[in-house]
């Protein structure tokens, strides 16, 4: 298993890109052991028409870096404070 941790998505996110992962448990573990204390997720795009080749790399992306994309998907907007989210 590889570890890219200088990267960057499309939209200027800083995440990490983990390659030739066996299992996820395994991404678990060296999150733990180089990352502990941190939360971290793993977008799964179900949107896609086709699967993604068994050794294609996995972009984990910390959690916090994603707020805003989490919250606007469930329906949640920018308040007018500019920081708080309300509901649609």
């Amino acid at each position: 298993m590889k570890v890219n941790e200088n990267y960057s998505d499309g939209l200027g996110r800083s995440c990490l890109v983990f390659s030739g992962v066996r299992k996820f448990s395994d991404i678990y573990d060296w999150l733990f052991e180089h990352y502990n204390g941190y939360k971290f997720c793993i977008v799964l795009d179900c949107s896609l028409s086709e699967y993604p080749e068994p050794d294609s790399k996995i972009y984990v992306h910390f959690m916090d870096d994603l707020q805003e994309e989490v919250n606007l998907e469930a329906g949640y907007i920018r308040g007018k404070d500019g920081k708080s989210f309300v509901h649609r």
